[in-house]
């Protein structure tokens, strides 16, 4: 079984073959093209994969805030009970780290409350401004700072993703292009000068 080549072995593998004289570029240039677009749709597939990993991250954070938002659920926390809750998706690519605000409404049976979401608008384009949460209780306001510090740096890395999943799109264009061009190139006639002819 042969040894697997490292990326620097293969990278000087083509370096040396590009001014290779006994070397068939026309199967060369096959495979170069479909080496590339295997790089690009691994890439499209691994941005899947992170962009799972994000949304991993994110639900960790998430956690952290309702492991917290339980533990203030009790007569003795001053401002029970907390109206904030933050929630992770992961849809059609799109991760969405939500907050929203919820209002308790006394049962008509007189048994419990009823919860009602409402959805908070997110106004920045990484973050949630700070009056979002005017109405937060004491106890909420850092918990909910700190819970949108992490999902702000999320929000940036999986910004970055996006855009790099644009430039893919991007390149897999220029990429049939090339190809297109490079199998309309004509063979220069036999007799032809050669550079080295012209030189002399």
């Amino acid at each position: 079984m042969s040894k697997r080549m490292t990326h620097q072995e293969i990278c000087a593998e083509w370096e040396s073959v590009s001014r290779a004289q006994n070397v068939n570029h026309q199967r060369g240039i096959k495979a170069a093209i479909t080496q590339c677009r295997q790089f690009l749709t691994a890439i499209h597939q691994q941005a899947d994969v992170e962009q799972a990993r994000y949304r991993y991250l994110a639900q960790r954070i998430c956690d952290h805030f309702w492991s917290h938002n339980v533990a203030h659920r009790t007569d003795s926390t001053p401002g029970y009970p907390g109206h904030f809750g933050c929630r992770v998706r992961l849809r059609k690519r799109k991760l969405e780290l939500s907050w929203y605000y919820n209002r308790f409404v006394p049962k008509k049976s007189g048994e419990g409350r009823s919860v009602f979401s409402e959805y908070i608008r997110k106004e920045g384009r990484f973050r949630y401004y700070k009056p979002a949460f005017t109405r937060a209780q004491d106890w909420e306001k850092p918990l909910i700072i700190e819970t949108e510090t992490g999902f702000e740096m999320l929000r940036r890395l999986n910004a970055n993703q996006a855009e790099l999943c644009r430039i893919v799109r991007k390149s897999e264009r220029l990429l049939k292009d090339l190809e297109e061009h490079l199998g309309g190139l004509k063979e220069a006639a036999s007799g032809s000068s050669s550079p080295s002819n012209e030189e002399e």
